[in-house]
């Protein structure tokens, strides 16, 4: 017979993650699509040199998504009181990032990304992901170090009481690590250096935004190019939508947005 023996050193992820989700329930659904990413590409090499600002494949698709939801402010909405649809008001992305040697994960939510030239969306991450990672985010040590005291029979009650306080009440609760609305508009996570190159990953129930965009790594593959074919690299978006906000029509013009900006990428400057 299979044996169970409890895990006592899993990542504070891992104790949240166990804690939040419950049987699917949720009103989740999936896309992905191919870009074109020639010009996007080269665009960055062109940029990187000219600002000297390291920018990144991940950084062009936050600004891309900010953009997007800058043309479509109907679906930067959020639910609350369990079922009350609200529209928010600015555009925050949250950008995931790994945390103690990949071990656990965090993120950097930017605020007002659409308002951010792409060079200052970049820094800015790259400022909180360096002071996430040396230990000198405060809010993030003190978000841990909370979520670390919780028992685990305790954990599900704690998150959900974070979620009731920072989403529901829009309490800022900022010192204790738990600001309001928390993830923003949309979460935008890397895969790529992971050599993955499609994937799909759930919604967080706290986090109560309608998009979460996977970024996998970009790789050759055939293009149409008129009547004929050549190979080119290609970027192949996914993306998890709630669909009691966002439906077929509105994630096809979503996708339309994004692959008018990744063919035309000054756009995104």
């Amino acid at each position: 017979m299979t044996r169970f023996t409890p895990v006592e050193d899993a990542s504070t992820f891992r104790r949240m993650a166990a804690a939040m989700w419950r049987s699917p329930s949720d009103p989740s659904i999936y896309g992905q699509m191919d870009v074109d990413a020639t010009a996007a590409l080269a665009f960055l090499a062109e940029h990187t040199r000219a600002t000297g600002v390291r920018l990144t494949v991940t950084h062009l698709v936050a600004r891309a998504v900010a953009l997007a939801l800058r043309d479509q402010p109907e679906i930067n909405g959020k639910i609350r009181f369990w079922g009350r649809l609200e529209q928010r008001s600015t555009i925050d992305v949250f950008v995931t990032v790994a945390t103690e040697g990949n071990r656990d994960l965090s993120g950097a939510r930017i605020e007002r990304a659409d308002e951010k030239s792409l060079a200052a969306l970049a820094t800015e991450i790259a400022d909180r992901v360096s002071k996430i990672r040396t230990g000198k985010d405060a809010s993030y040590k003190q978000s841990r170090r909370a979520l670390a005291s919780v028992p685990w029979y305790l954990a599900r009650t704690a998150t959900w009481l974070s979620d009731v306080l920072v989403n529901e009440l829009h309490l800022d609760l900022t010192k204790q690590g738990l600001p309001p609305d928390p993830f923003g508009s949309a979460i935008v996570t890397s895969v790529g250096m992971f050599g993955i190159d499609s994937a799909f990953a759930p919604f967080v129930p706290l986090a109560r935004c309608p998009m979460l965009i996977l970024v996998p790594e970009v790789r050759p593959r055939p293009w149409a190019v008129g009547d004929r074919v050549e190979v080119r690299p290609v970027l192949r978006l996914c993306a998890t939508f709630d669909h009691r906000l966002i439906d077929g029509a509105a994630a096809g013009r979503f996708a339309n947005r994004l692959t008018q900006l990744f063919a035309t990428p000054d756009l995104l400057g």
